[in-house]
């Protein structure tokens, strides 16, 4: 099933709307050209997502070597600050036990639509 979400200009001024598929809420995010589409709700406590920050996170680099990256790919969550990976939704503490689950997300004539 496709849920549309709304239409690109409305999605990117939101810049994360929540719609609800199969009872649960998925947080679609608007990065620059791209959308994503996450649960809304945090592995660790169930904070919502879409309420946290956005940007990007030190990388692993060499002793004294400080290495920005991932720039606007990270969610953090509001309360406890896990961060997520929004391409493939693991998180970037612990990515082989904690995960947002994620879904396809395109543009089609001048709308955003979730594929679920």
């Amino acid at each position: 099933m496709d849920v549309r979400v709304g239409t690109v200009e409305e999605v990117r001024r939101d810049g994360c709307r929540i719609v609800e598929v199969d009872g649960r809420a998925v947080g679609v995010i608007s990065v620059g050209e791209d959308f994503y589409a996450i649960t809304d709700r945090c592995p660790h406590m169930g904070a919502s997502m879409c309420a946290g920050s956005l940007g990007g996170t030190m990388l692993a680099s060499r002793p004294h070597e400080y290495v920005y990256g991932l720039a606007d790919r990270v969610i953090r969550c509001p309360w406890h600050g896990w961060e997520f990976d929004l391409e493939t939704g693991r998180s970037l503490l612990e990515p082989r036990r904690r995960a947002l689950r994620t879904w396809r997300v395109t543009q089609q004539d001048g709308d955003v639509v979730l594929h679920t």
